[in-house]
């Protein structure tokens, strides 16, 4: 479903960067594409009327629920660009445009919107603010423990979720940090879209010459002395990382004892050379300052370079064993993408953020197949070879988790951390299991933030540190679901044709992408369910879901 004809010009925006997509507010659009679900009940598929300048229905306005059929032919949003006034605004991957001020795409059929995002709403004809109506997904309460049969609607239509509990003669919120589990996710299904107006969105451009006109918010000197830890803020658009302490956060991060322990942050908007890079930079500069633990933030992330990817990932994992993916390509071989392939490369930095050296996979290696840090001395295994081949050939290790839940192979999620444990059998100890208690006891503990916007290579990324036992919890929403490795493919009039040559499976052999008719969703689950509703705030400090990673790793002392 993702390949397509790119035009001369498409592949030439696509290739040089820097477009701020739809109104230039950071948001990437496209027509939508035929979707099926379970239509809204009649009583709340209020008709509306579109397609036309001005032509607002009242009895919308009131009720503010469009059905399935009603949106289907709706722009939808791809993609968030990380920092930007989209993100900021709260408009997430599947959100719908309804309207931009008076022009209403309500109506329309597929062909008129693509033709309208084509030549009137282009990032660069636009400067200054915009106002929108966007359709948000209005999912059936399966998705959050309910029955469909006992879901409530207030008198406006309304659904309330499982977020609201009955008590006292009133709907009171739940704790937002609710834990879930693969029951809770596995058959959603989109019953309408609710109507929400955004107002005075700045477009990329305008909020950049906001921004430098502004006076700076920096910490005064009397502050930072006055702190225990260093104030450390870097990075750029790509990767941008803070030490987050009790001094600059409203979440109040501290261990049992009472001790505050600093935790660093990183954000990682794609993977490319340039990414790797600032990831290893910000890890230096953080462990320079003092972090005990760490938040990988993946959110509106939509992929990169794959073997950037996994070469970032690879400096998390100690065992040169572990596999990071599955390879399945399009002649039907099917191969594992081993950690050891980039613990071998000359661009790998070292194993990171463990009280180990940072030499220590690399000796593995050097120990079992000194062969293979020869110049061309790396041999990939075969595309054809069985899985317990594999282990009896190369000794690869399939994928096993620890934290907070299980892996996304069916695995029961929130009942308590599964930390490695030795035990003596007789007179004998596990030696295996010894070595990986000192592994988990060695390395200090992450928590990854993912949502709808986390894709491709973010979702290889994500999987090979949970699936491998390395993440304390995936916290946030289900992640985008694209498990596919494209190429694009140059053409003689100057276009390109993009396909899919692969596609990747995670370390516990799940599909990424839906495949036909397979009962679980796309996507990644994510362990501890956690909405940013509101837009991801510029200050980390102030991010609901970043406080929930904070707590995360206060129960766990990291």
């Amino acid at each position: 479903p993702y390949s397509k004809y790119l035009t001369r010009e498409e592949l030439r925006m696509e290739l040089q960067g820097g477009h701020d997509g739809f109104l230039g507010l950071g948001a990437l659009v496209k027509a939508s594409s035929p979707s099926y679900s379970i239509p809204l009940n009649e009583q709340f598929a209020v008709p509306m009327s579109g397609g036309h300048r001005g032509s607002h229905s009242k009895s919308n306005s009131k009720k503010g629920i469009l059905s399935v059929a009603q949106a289907a032919n709706l722009p939808v949003v791809t993609a968030i660009i990380p920092d930007s006034p989209a993100e900021r605004a709260g408009l997430v991957v599947g959100d719908r445009i309804a309207s931009v001020g008076d022009y209403q795409f309500t109506g329309m059929s597929r062909s008129q919107v693509e033709k309208t995002l084509k030549q009137k709403f282009h990032g660069e004809n636009y400067f200054g603010r915009a106002e929108l109506t966007v359709a948000k997904k209005v999912m059936t309460s399966s998705t959050l423990g309910l029955d469909n049969d006992n879901a409530r609607y207030d008198t406006d239509g309304n659904i309330i979720e499982e977020k609201y509990v009955f008590e006292d003669g009133w709907y009171r919120p739940t704790n937002n940090r609710q834990r879930i589990s693969d029951d809770m996710l596995s058959s959603e299904q989109v019953l309408g879209y609710k109507l929400s107006h955004v107002k005075s969105i700045s477009t990329m451009l305008t909020a950049k010459l906001d921004s430098s006109v502004s006076p700076t918010n920096a910490a005064s000197p009397e502050m930072s002395q006055q702190s225990k830890f260093p104030s450390v803020v870097g990075g750029d658009y790509k990767v941008h990382f803070e030490l987050l302490t009790p001094d600059d956060s409203i979440f109040q991060h501290m261990t049992n004892s009472g001790e505050r322990r600093p935790v660093g942050y990183i954000r990682l908007t794609r993977f490319s050379r340039a990414s790797t890079t600032g990831f290893i930079s910000a890890i230096n500069s953080l462990e320079e300052a003092g972090a005990q633990s760490y938040i990988i933030d993946l959110r509106n992330n939509y992929g990169g370079v794959i073997q950037e990817a996994m070469l970032t990932a690879s400096t998390l994992l100690r065992d040169p064993h572990s596999v990071l993916c599955y390879t399945l390509n399009s002649r039907g071989g099917f191969r594992p993408q081993e950690n050891m392939e980039y613990i071998v490369d000359a661009k790998y930095p070292g194993y990171l953020l463990s009280s180990e050296s940072s030499t220590v996979s690399r000796d593995q290696v050097r120990r079992e197949h000194p062969e293979y840090l020869e110049d061309g001395g790396w041999s990939s295994p075969t595309s054809y070879a069985s899985l317990n081949e594999l282990r009896m050939t190369r000794g690869f290790k399939p994928a096993h988790t620890s934290g907070i839940a299980s892996s996304s192979n069916g695995g029961v999620r929130g009942e308590g951390l599964e930390r490695p444990t030795a035990f003596l059998d007789g007179k004998e100890m596990d030696l295996e299991k010894l070595a990986d208690v000192m592994t988990w006891n060695s390395q200090k503990k992450i928590v990854i933030l993912v949502n709808e916007g986390t894709a491709s290579s973010a979702e290889v990324f994500a999987s090979a540190l949970h699936d491998n036992g390395r993440t304390v919890a995936l916290v946030g929403t289900k992640t985008f679901g694209k498990g596919l490795i494209q190429h694009t493919f140059p053409m003689p009039d100057g276009g390109g044709l993009r396909l899919t040559v692969a596609e990747y499976l995670t370390p516990s052999l799940q599909h990424v992408t839906k495949v036909g008719g397979a009962k679980n969703d796309s996507g990644i689950k994510p362990d501890i369910y956690c909405q940013s509703k509101q837009g991801i705030p510029q200050n980390v400090g102030a991010d609901l879901c970043v406080g929930v990673a904070l707590d995360v790793l206060e129960s766990e002392g990291g």
